[in-house]
């Protein structure tokens, strides 16, 4: 198994093609989610080596995951409630389309941010 030689390089790269893709979207609606094209290279760019500890990293790789998952359900769940139950911020929200594509970058963004947070305590265990 391999994972990326600089993985804070990583999560700063989903971090910041999530952020795109959110601006991207906004700007140009549904086609903006184009912007996730460039996640294609970071394989390209980040070196790979070998993983020392399996059982570490994908216990790390599982915590930032769950986490994550976790942010995002919230955040769907929080906008099922804002356009049922508040129609004054139903009328500020995007078109419902469009907040569906929209949680592909979020996740994205949610992910490098617990990602980074949590790389620390990976670095110690390992």
């Amino acid at each position: 198994m391999k994972k990326y030689k600089n993985l804070k390089l990583a999560f700063l790269i989903e971090i910041f093609v999530g952020l795109g893709t959110i601006l991207s979207i906004s700007l140009m609606g549904p086609k903006g989610l184009a912007a996730l094209s460039i996640l294609a290279l970071r394989p390209i760019v980040l070196g790979k080596e070998n993983i020392k500890d399996e059982k570490t990293y994908f216990q790390f790789f599982y915590k930032r995951l769950q986490s994550s998952l976790v942010i995002i359900f919230i955040m769907i769940i929080s906008l099922i409630i804002i356009m049922q139950f508040i129609p004054l911020w139903n009328a500020k929200l995007p078109p419902a389309e469009n907040l569906l594509v929209i949680i592909l970058p979020f996740f994205l963004l949610t992910h490098g941010v617990i990602s980074l947070i949590n790389y620390s305590n990976f670095i110690k265990n390992d």
